[in-house]
């Protein structure tokens, strides 16, 4: 339940004689005016950030109002007294949900209305990565990595832990913008990631070291993005004596003057030329990519090394999932197997989920500092049953289902029938199985090696699998005649996939009542 903060009515935040300050949305707050909706056309919809408070403002309604916050039945807040505002505490998912805000004036009703809020939680958006700062002399570029989500993403760059060393690091809500310094990464690649409760989403710098014109296993061959995603590229080579590589698509020179990057326009498409250590570059920077961006880019160093690199623009959507149809697993390692299937998607995979046979659901777990998620896990104490995998992608949605059987050690339970004589075996195995019953026939309890007991002749079965609802646990009976069973022992073994038990009993016969 939402917690109300009474401002005005607690002297925490005003007083009679101290105007409230004017409502102002940030990273903590978001602000609804009931002023501006005294006419609505339909219910108010406002969608929050998990964490934040909302702060329903009562600026601009006349006189002094008693305005209520009703959930259902339950009045939530009331402001009275020249409050001028009602605080929730922080929002929660469950705090999503239709809600009325009513307020009267001497007794006599100024509006009720609907107010339907969404407290949502947001994967961060692929990061978009370009140049900044590309006009200060004598100086590399900044890096610039910005991205959205709910809650605020923390931006974080490969090889560079501390948030903190970033330069001009600034939250806005939902967005969050970090920069650095390229000098840091004048001979590696870099990658900037951004993380928030729902995931991480991440994009590079592609980078082409020219000292030979043979790809490294880092060098990437082909780029696919989608409309509006930013879009770096960088070639170098090492040697003082030389001069900046050069960019060209598709055979066409791209000069680095006529397309130079500057700070008060942002092109189209941009190209930056820099040096560090004796390590020449040249950046090839597009900020919103579109469909004519796609094609083949080559960057040529003086000494007539060259790395091409294909660039896809395409707004196709693309889904697809391999996992296994079946995966059988001791009760020993239930709790340490992790389900994971390969996945290709194109933009961006939006929802990755597993629902367990009990019917919970379970955030995929992902890999981290990958640019595309290949794999997906499940990685909590698996049980016997279907599970199922949800994708969704660009609004395409794909379900994959693996069904799973964790085997335990079987339990044997033996009954003698007194009326026809015979050993009843009940149990349940994965099948298909095996299972044999054997006796020993030597004396003094000598019984202890493999070599002492022999087979009950034609006792002996394969189960094999005839319903899939039932292979995984399916009840086996057997019998033998006491008949057959020579000497005090006998021993019931029984084998599948996972592995072999036996259970030894001794021979004890109820005694026949006389008659």
């Amino acid at each position: 339940m939402i917690t109300a903060v009474l401002l005005c009515a607690v002297g925490a935040l005003c007083s009679d004689d101290v105007k409230t300050p004017a409502c102002v949305s940030s990273h903590e707050a978001a602000c609804l005016l009931p002023a501006d909706y005294l006419n609505p056309s339909g219910p108010i919809s406002k969608e929050l950030a998990v964490g934040k408070k909302l702060i329903i403002s009562l600026e601009g309604l006349s006189g002094s109002p008693v305005c209520h916050w009703i959930r259902g039945e339950d009045r939530v807040m009331t402001a009275r007294n020249g409050s001028q505002s009602m605080v929730t505490s922080p929002l929660s998912e469950t705090d999503s949900g239709e809600y009325t805000l009513t307020c009267d004036s001497n007794n006599a009703a100024m509006f009720s209305t609907t107010v339907i809020l969404h407290v949502v939680m947001k994967r961060p958006t692929k990061p978009q990565l370009m140049l900044d700062g590309v006009d200060v002399s004598d100086t590399s570029p900044l890096f610039k990595c910005v991205s959205e989500g709910f809650p605020n993403p923390t931006i974080t760059w490969s090889g560079n832990k501390n948030v903190d060393e970033a330069k001009m690091f600034k939250a806005s809500d939902k967005r969050t913008e970090s920069k650095i310094s390229s000098a840091q990464y004048y001979n590696r690649g870099m990658m900037c990631c951004a993380t928030n409760a729902e995931g991480q989403e991440c994009s590079q710098l592609y980078d082409y070291d020219l000292q030979s014109s043979v790809m490294n296993k880092d060098e990437v061959s082909t780029v696919t993005l989608s409309e509006g995603q930013s879009l770096l590229l960088r070639c170098r080579v090492k040697g003082y004596s030389l001069r900046s590589p050069v960019w060209e698509k598709g055979g066409r020179l791209l000069n680095a003057r006529t397309l130079s990057c500057k700070p008060e326009k942002e092109e189209e498409m941009c190209i930056k030329n820099d040096s560090h250590y004796a390590v020449r570059m040249a950046y090839l920077s597009i900020r919103s990519v579109r469909e004519e961006h796609s094609g083949t880019y080559t960057c040529t160093s003086t000494n007539k090394n060259s790395k091409s690199v294909y660039v896809n623009v395409s707004d196709e959507v693309s889904l697809s999932a391999q996992l296994d149809e079946t995966k059988i697993i001791s009760a020993q390692e239930a709790s340490s197997t992790c389900l994971q299937a390969t996945v290709s998607y194109h933009p961006v995979l939006q929802h990755c989920s597993w629902e367990t046979p009990d019917k919970n659901r379970t955030k995929c777990v992902r890999e981290t500092w990958v640019t595309q998620h290949r794999t997906v896990k499940l990685c909590d104490p698996l049980i016997s049953g279907d599970y199922k995998l949800h994708l969704e992608a660009g609004g395409q949605k794909e379900t994959k289902t693996i069904s799973v059987c964790v085997v335990d050690e079987p339990k044997f339970n033996f009954l003698f029938n007194k009326d026809d004589g015979t050993i009843n075996l009940e149990t349940a195995s994965l099948v298909p199985a095996n299972y044999t019953w054997m006796f020993c026939s030597e004396l003094n309890d000598s019984c202890e090696t493999d070599s002492s007991w022999d087979e009950v002749p034609n006792a002996s079965k394969t189960v094999s699998e005839t319903d899939s609802n039932f292979s995984c646990n399916k009840p086996i009976k057997s019998s033998v005649s006491k008949d057959v069973l020579k000497g005090d022992q006998f021993r019931f073994c029984l084998t599948n996939s996972v592995g072999s038990w036996c259970k030894t009993h001794y021979m004890i016969i109820p005694p026949t009542p006389p008659e």
